[in-house]
């Protein structure tokens, strides 16, 4: 592999990895002050709520960050902690999340300059949602670290009854004609969702609110054709080591939430085990 040693290279090399390590920084400080574990109310309430015989799917504030959209079957899985200190399942929680970004990130340590620079621009991000206390880093390892498994589908399925566009990396087991990972993969998800409809929705919260811009909050019309050309490009490079990445973008662009945290999907593609940041020489 040739490496460009000119000073011009050597200069804009430095210029974007100062800028990468001031963006870094920035949303790094801006983790840092957050509000520690306060997504993690949305779980523990719900679970609460369920012990109480009370509507899951509470109305409140798009904003609110105790406001439950997930699918029924985590906040069943919050029911037993319920029962603990609730000072110590945060701690926990919040280790697990943390703990999480850090290793969403780690395979790109050995991805040389490109993998570390990265790291800088998306650890961040990964922290953001750790110090939220939100399942976003968690989701974000499970997916890079099973999709190209025997048990991908059940991990897209997982992400996708909490997330939703995550079910968008379907597309890659169909674009690469594996339609027997792609059916369990819709089997696994509908499994997981379709009990949302023995709840009672109408608390169910569809509004998106300030801070949580997406293509669908621009207008519809920008945001349908988007989102299907990011699931067609994806269906293309199915084959290739680009696939994953494609398909992460797909999801991202379209969430009809966007919450800045959440590129780190994108991991899903540069971190995952068929993709490499530089060519092999």
């Amino acid at each position: 592999m040739r490496t460009l040693r000119s000073p011009l290279a050597v200069s804009s090399a430095a210029v974007i990895a100062v800028l990468i390590g001031l963006a870094g920084w920035t949303e790094l400080n801006h983790a840092a002050g957050l509000s520690t574990g306060s997504d993690m109310d949305a779980y523990w309430n719900a679970a609460m709520r369920l012990r109480g015989g009370q509507a899951l799917y509470a109305p409140g504030l798009p904003t609110d960050s105790d406001l439950y959209r997930y699918a029924p079957w985590f906040a069943y899985a919050w029911v037993p902690l319920t029962y603990l200190p609730k000072a110590a399942v945060l701690v926990g929680w919040m280790t697990v999340c943390l703990a999480a970004a850090i290793a969403s990130v780690a395979p790109l340590l050995w991805r040389g300059p490109a993998g570390w620079a990265t790291i800088a621009l998306l650890l961040p991000f990964q922290l953001e949602g750790a110090a939220f206390g939100n399942v976003q880093p968690l989701l974000v390892l499970l997916l890079l670290w099973g999709v190209e498994r025997r048990s991908g589908p059940l991990w897209i399925a997982v992400a996708a009854s909490l997330k939703a566009t995550p079910f968008l990396l379907t597309a890659v087991y169909a674009g690469r004609g594996d339609w027997k990972r792609a059916g369990m993969t819709v089997l696994i998800t509908a499994l997981l969702v379709l009990p949302m409809l023995l709840f009672d929705l109408r608390g169910y919260s569809t509004r998106i609110g300030g801070g949580q811009m997406s293509l669908l909050t621009v207008s519809p019309y920008l945001w349908v054709p988007i989102a299907g050309a990011a699931i067609a490009v994806t269906w293309v490079l199915a084959r290739t080591r680009y696939a994953w990445l494609a398909g992460s973008v797909a999801v991202i662009l379209a969430l009809p939430r966007f919450i800045i945290y959440e590129i780190g999907f994108v991991l899903v593609g540069l971190a995952g085990r068929s993709f490499r940041l530089t060519a092999r020489s």
